[in-house]
């Protein structure tokens, strides 16, 4: 069976090799059956597939030429990556094989793996299982790096939208397709296995899966069976220096005057700035943990006519988590030992030593659990040009999360701290302390938290199709959706500092006169890259996360995890109500699909508010009502040149940690503060809207090679931020009054406008060699209100997370068994967000993003194939700053690098 890695719209990678279930047939069409078929979504009939010329081509070609034949027949501007192809790379979950398609970026891979998908610059997307939406305890979506890539049949990234389509996901919607047994012909049993080795942890984790389907002939018609299983296990190491924000100082090392988040010119000489800008820390922090994911899907499908088919899905996805972000760092608040220095002639400090300095070491443990299920039953009859489809779903996804976290801390007798911003990473040195020296460490802080979250979802949906010609219409298509959703969230939090009068005097408690409780880290820190400090003493994971009741005790706390705090718990149940309309039609050389949505959603928000020590229930209902209008159109100049367009309104729902409506107030104080202060989530939100326009061209050259180019524009309503605002209560009595509340509004707007292009093309002079390459534009501006100190109105900010440019590149050998693959992955530096607390820039960036991976595969026999996959091979350093890279640097960063070896076999 061949892979394909389909990426239409942008371009079309299709990489082929054999790999398990050889005998399947290709996969041709991102097909979720039974509701709706994509194809339907696509606008494309069955007959069309049919009807492709008889040319017996194999391998990559192949592959490219079902690619192709998808693409060329789609109505709405999909990307597809096909499952087999998923195997192929080395991605061990969605979010890495997504990285290659056009107009998709991913975060960097933080603890091992890419974890976030933005599709043409925007996070909202809505990710749904075989077309059924899924999501995260009390998220929106699922996290789709839970995914285990092997248990995939295929993943469609929908750019514009359809009125058959769940709302939701302003930048698009992500549908992952699992397997089914009548995907093939009869019998079929693979497995693949792999040993996966991790430099910067230096240890192997196994990574399994296993498939095994049949279908029967029986006397009450065919009958299939599908179970396949996976177990990933990820032992992970990232290693980071950093330094905090950049803050004003005098030129004795203590705090000068000046207005924080006002960014100030460091070679600027006004008398009443700060004369010394520098960050008040230099640190490290040293991640390591292990991760596992257990994953099973299951699939029952009966077919006792040909008009009539039944099915049952099933599927569970685990999480397991549980490490440490362990950090070692200084404040540099000491009494100076020698004149300061600086970087060239501004004010930015780059060498200080100072006496008696804190150093402190922060035990950061966390350990999460979260498991994911969903089930469905239902069918699909088709006769003479109709067909009816419908389907029942439950799905429930549960978490627990703890993070503990020790504060240890000692006085140093000297600090020497370096800013070297010839490489962006700062580093400092105890010349009369050994921060390995276990009897140095007190007691700081203790800082313990868990959250219990729960979402459950029960969901009937219907749709009635009509496809046989009927005037221009090829297609008319009506459904409705009916969904229930809860969503419940609590927690607690317990803080305790040392203190002159407390169980826990600063200073004075040794940390190891708790036994057990100190650990070193692994060491080799930042090896042969950057100078630091190779390894410290911290916290115990061990200690922190299974007796915590020792450090309870020694800091005065009770024995056992408190009750869970009302102010920390909300509750929301959700009821929406959709349906839609849609018709696809033809005249002559122009075809397309034009439909509408209309969805109501009505919801009941429970939680608390807290006003002094009294604690009382509330409860507020909100409603929502939107239409949401499309439109596809295709025009074919010729056979192999074709013009399209689309327009569409999405929008996307609050978090219901944003609709949370818990609120917690602090009276005023009468000649102290006049205002009361207060924070709550905002029941009564309304979605985020975006109106879509698509422009493409495709240039089809042949069957397995093509040029694409897509133009976007994305105008977006309703951003939601916090907003500080007065509100008059006066159902408090006494403390009736005006309270400054700050809570999530919607207040922004923006507007994002790019291209995309790509190609593929394999020379027939060059035999089995193969190129595919893609880059991506985009220019985004986001109008928000002012977050700005002593700043009224809007601003006119950067969206956060968005390269301008993002480019990918894929060379691609295979001939006679042996197939060879090289990938290349580019993002420009881009903002992540505005950092308001310094001297500094506000505008916090990324360094640009880049990934070389290889994968070889050969096939020993039809049934055996060999792989070997390494990732991150270049391993460049990833780093973070405030507007200017080379002045105001903050984060360096070094992932692991991976090499893998193993095999698929299939009978």
């Amino acid at each position: 069976m061949t892979l394909a890695l389909a990426c239409f719209h942008a371009s079309s990678i299709a990489l082929a090799a054999a790999q398990a279930l050889p005998s399947a047939p290709p996969a041709v069409s991102p097909t979720v059956d039974p509701l709706p078929p994509v194809s339907d979504s696509l606008g494309r009939g069955e007959e069309e597939t049919a009807s492709a010329p008889d040319i017996v081509v194999t391998g990559v070609r192949a592959s490219l030429s079902s690619a192709q034949s998808i693409k060329r027949n789609a109505q709405q501007i999909v990307d597809s990556v096909v499952a087999e192809d998923i195997g192929k790379l080395p991605d061990n979950n969605v979010v890495e094989a997504l990285q290659r398609v056009p107009g998709v970026q991913v975060a960097p891979r933080f603890r091992g793996e890419s974890g976030t998908v933005l599709i043409r610059g925007l996070p909202d997307v809505v990710t749904v299982i075989n077309g059924r939406n899924i999501f995260s305890t009390t998220g929106r979506s699922l996290s789709l790096a839970d995914v285990p890539a092997d248990l995939v049949a295929g993943i469609d990234i929908y750019k514009s939208r359809s009125a058959d389509q769940i709302e939701g996901g302003i930048a698009g919607l992500i549908n992952v397709r699992t397997r089914r047994p009548f995907d093939f012909k009869g019998a079929r049993f693979a497995v693949a296995a792999r040993q996966v080795y991790s430099e910067q942890p230096d240890t192997i984790d196994p990574y399994a899966s296993m498939l095994l389907s049949n279908r029967w002939s029986t006397g009450v018609g065919e009958i299939g069976a599908l179970v396949s299983v996976s177990f990933h296990q990820t032992r992970y190491r990232d290693e980071t220096i950093f330094n905090g924000g950049y803050f004003g100082y005098n030129a004795d090392n203590s705090l000068a005057r000046y207005t924080p988040g006002v960014p100030l010119d460091p070679r600027g000489t006004n008398p009443a700035e700060p004369r010394v800008f520098r960050s008040d820390v230099i640190g490290g922090i040293d991640t390591v943990g292990k991760r596992e994911r257990p994953a099973v899907n299951a699939s029952l499908q009966w077919a006792p006519s040909e008009e009539l088919t039944l099915f049952a899905d099933g599927l569970f996805y685990g999480f397991r988590d549980r490490g440490n972000a362990d950090q070692n760092f200084t404040s540099m608040n000491g009494s100076l030992l020698a004149p300061l220095t600086f970087y060239e002639d501004t004010k930015l400090v780059d060498r200080l030593s100072v006496a008696n300095n804190r150093v402190a070491n922060y035990g950061i443990s966390y350990q999460n659990k979260a498991d994911r299920y969903q089930g469905a039953f239902g069918g699909e009859w088709k006769r003479d040009g109709w067909s009816i489809a419908s389907e029942v779903s439950y799905t429930r996804s549960e978490a627990t999360d703890r993070t503990n976290i020790l504060d240890i801390d000692f006085i140093a007798r000297r600090t020497d701290g370096f800013f070297d911003r010839s490489i962006g990473t700062p580093t400092f040195t105890l010349p009369f302390d050994d921060v390995l020296d276990r009897s140095k460490y007190s007691l700081a802080r203790l800082n313990l938290t868990r959250t219990e979250a729960l979402g459950e979802e029960y969901t009937w949906r219907g749709d009635v199709r009509y496809r046989q010609p009927l005037w221009i219409f090829t297609e008319l298509a009506a459904g409705a959706r009916i969904n229930r959703r809860d969503a419940t969230s609590r927690s607690f939090v317990q803080n305790v500092n040392c203190s002159a009068t407390g169980a826990v005097r600063c200073y004075a408690v040794r940390a190891d006169s708790i036994p057990g409780l100190l650990s070193e880290k692994p060491g080799n820190f930042f090896e042969g890259t950057r100078p630091f400090i190779r390894s410290w003493i911290s916290p115990s994971t061990d200690v922190l996360l299974d007796n915590v009741d020792v450090l309870r005790q020694r800091f005065g706390l009770a024995a056992g995890d408190p009750a869970f705090q009302d102010t920390r718990f909300f509750d929301i149940k959700e009821n929406s109500y959709a349906g839609y309309g849609q018709a696809s039609f033809e005249i002559g050389q122009f075809d397309g699909q034009a439909g509408v949505r209309v969805v109501k959603v009505d919801n009941v928000s429970n939680a608390f508010r807290a006003v002094r020590t009294a604690v009382e229930p509330v409860r507020i209902a909100s409603s929502t009502t939107d239409v949401l209008p499309n439109i596809a159109l295709r025009y074919k100049l010729t056979d192999k040149l074709f013009l399209r367009a689309a327009a569409s309104r999405t929008i996307t729902r609050p978090s219901f940690a944003q609709l949370n409506p818990a609120l917690t107030l602090t009276p005023p104080v009468p000649g102290q503060q006049p205002f009361g202060r207060g924070s709550s989530g905002n029941a009564e939100l309304q979605p985020v809207k975006s109106t879509n326009y698509d422009l493409a061209v495709e240039w089809y050259i042949d069957r397995s090679s093509a040029i694409t180019a897509t133009f976007f524009h994305r105008k977006v309503s309703g951003f939601i931020q916090s907003v500080t605002s007065n509100f008059e209560i006066d159902y408090l009595g006494l403390d009736n009054g005006t309270y400054q509340i700050s809570r999530p509004e919607n207040s922004g707007s923006g507007k994002l406008t790019g291209i995309e292009g790509g190609f593929t093309f394999f020379p027939n002079f060059l035999s089995g060699v193969g190129i595919s390459a893609n880059g991506t534009y985009i220019d985004g501006k986001n109008r928000a209100l002012a977050p700005l100190p002593g700043v009224t109105g809007f601003l006119t900010l950067p969206f956060a997370n968005v390269s301008k440019y993002s480019a990918t590149g894929t060379l691609i050998y295979e001939k006679n068994g042996l197939s060879a693959r090289a990938s290349y992955v580019w993002r420009d530096s881009y903002s992540t967000g505005l950092h308001f607390t310094g001297v500094n820039p506000n505008d916090f960036r990324n360094s640009p993003v880049e990934n070389l991976d290889v994968s070889i595969a050969y096939d020993i026999n039809p049934q055996f194939t060999i792989v070997f996959d390494a990732t991150n091979i270049t391993k460049n350093v990833f780093q973070t700053y405030f507007g200017d890279a080379t002045v105001y640097p903050r984060d360096t960063v070094l992932f692991t690098r991976t090499f893998a070896i193993g095999f698929r076999a299939r009978l």
